[in-house]
């Protein structure tokens, strides 16, 4: 059971982590805007001044990240498949009264 919670509740954590940082990046946009700035026009002039290298560091970090993250999950999945699976059962029965 506790495996299945865990793995569930990595999800509601990563799902979080995901809105929260769609929040950032709405909240981002509008105090451009109130700045008199187009949002698109500003990230594709900072991504202009990236350099091959700096994007290189950041492409390989993104990558070991998420190899990271898939062996996480399979380590994850091979604890699960090991698991002892749940009863759906709420206890012992009730004996039956003979006639």
């Amino acid at each position: 059971m506790a495996p299945q919670d865990s793995t569930e509740s990595l999800l509601a954590k990563a799902q979080t982590l995901i809105d929260q940082v769609q929040r950032d990046l709405d909240t981002s946009d509008d105090r451009l805007r109130s700045q008199g700035l187009d949002p698109q026009k500003v990230r594709s002039t900072l991504q202009d001044q990236l350099t091959p290298q700096t994007r290189d560091e950041a492409q390989a970090a993104f990558e070991a990240d998420m190899a990271a993250v898939d062996q996480e999950v399979g380590e994850e999945r091979a604890r699960a498949s090991f698991a002892a699976p749940v009863k759906s059962s709420g206890g012992a029965r009730r004996p039956r009264s003979m006639i």
